[in-house]
C-alpha cells in the first residue's frame, strides 16, 4: 500500500481545523478593515484610491493628505487606525502561516506542492477519520466533473434521469483540490 496518505489523529486534525478558521477569520478581518480604509481615502483623496491597496501603499497615500475640516481630520485619524491594524493583522497571518505550514509539512500531505494550495487549503484538505486515504467518496467520472463545475448532481428515482442541486461550498472547493491534483 505504498503511496496513500496516513489518516491524521484526530487531536492534530482538531488543532489544524481550530487554526484554519482562526486564519478564514484574520482573512475575513483583513477584507472588511480594507474595504473601510479604501472608503475612507475615497472621501479623503480626490479620485480615490486604486482598488488593490496594501497597508503600506495605503499609508502612503494617508501620508499625502492633509485636510482642514474636523471631518477630514476624523477620517484620517480613523483610517491610520484602520492601517495600524491592518499590519497587525498582516503580521498574525505571517505568523499563523508558518506554524500552519510546520503542521501540515509533519502530516506528510504533498498538497502544498500543487499550484494555488497555501497552508491554509492544504490543513483544511486533511481527510477525516473514515473517510480513507483518499478523503472524499468515491465518484464516477459524470459526478467529478459536476461537482468541479459548483453542481452536485443526485440519481432521481430512474438511473437514466439526473437531476442537479447545487453543491455545498466545502464539496466546491474540496473538488476543486481533487482537480489540481488530477
Amino acid at each position: 500500500m505504498a503511496g496513500l496518505r496516513p489518516i491524521v489523529n484526530n487531536e492534530q486534525l482538531a488543532v489544524l481545523r481550530v487554526l484554519v478558521d482562526r486564519r478564514r477569520s484574520l482573512g475575513d478581518e483583513h477584507t472588511r478593515k480594507m474595504s473601510q480604509v479604501h472608503h475612507l481615502l475615497l472621501e479623503l483623496i480626490p479620485g480615490g484610491a486604486k482598488k488593490a491597496l496594501s497597508a503600506a501603499q495605503a499609508k502612503a497615500l494617508l501620508a499625502t493628505v492633509r485636510p482642514r475640516d474636523l471631518a477630514g481630520k476624523t477620517r484620517r485619524r480613523v483610517a491610520a487606525e484602520l492601517i495600524t491594524d491592518l499590519e497587525r493583522i498582516y503580521q498574525r497571518k505571517k505568523a499563523l502561516n508558518k506554524e500552519l505550514t510546520a503542521l501540515v509539512e509533519a502530516t506528510g500531505t504533498t498538497l502544498m506542492t500543487l499550484h494555488g494550495i497555501g497552508p491554509s487549503g492544504a490543513a483544511r484538505d486533511q481527510p477525516r477519520p473514515g473517510q480513507g486515504a483518499g478523503g472524499t467518496r468515491p465518484a464516477t467520472r459524470r459526478t467529478a466533473k459536476a461537482r468541479r463545475s459548483g453542481w452536485d448532481p443526485i440519481r432521481s428515482r430512474s438511473p437514466q434521469l439526473w437531476t442537479a442541486r447545487t453543491a455545498l461550498v466545502g464539496l466546491r472547493r474540496r473538488s476543486l483540490y481533487d482537480h489540481f491534483a488530477a
